[in-house]
């Protein structure tokens, strides 16, 4: 997915950068909501969301639910750990 670049030793891959800030977005206004860490209705659409958003934009490139399970357990350590 995408061109990874290497800028000063940093390695940079714009649509996995693009595909991130959707990802935050869709976290950003479920949570908004709800304490959706709690509340399986907002965690389980929150999950459909984010496949959705995920296969619309060409990821993972060959279809992997391990890939969808690590991408919701970054998610919820994001928000247990945000704080």
């Amino acid at each position: 997915m995408g061109v990874d670049k290497d800028i000063n030793g940093v390695v940079i891959n714009e649509e996995c950068k693009t595909l991130a800030k959707k990802v935050k977005e869709i976290i950003d206004t479920k949570s908004s909501f709800a304490d959706w860490l709690n509340n399986q209705n907002v965690r389980d659409n929150l999950k459909i969301e984010i496949k959705m958003c995920l296969v619309k934009n060409g990821y993972p490139p060959q279809y992997s639910p391990e890939v969808f399970s690590k991408v919701m357990e970054q998610v919820e350590n994001f928000e247990e750990y945000r704080g």
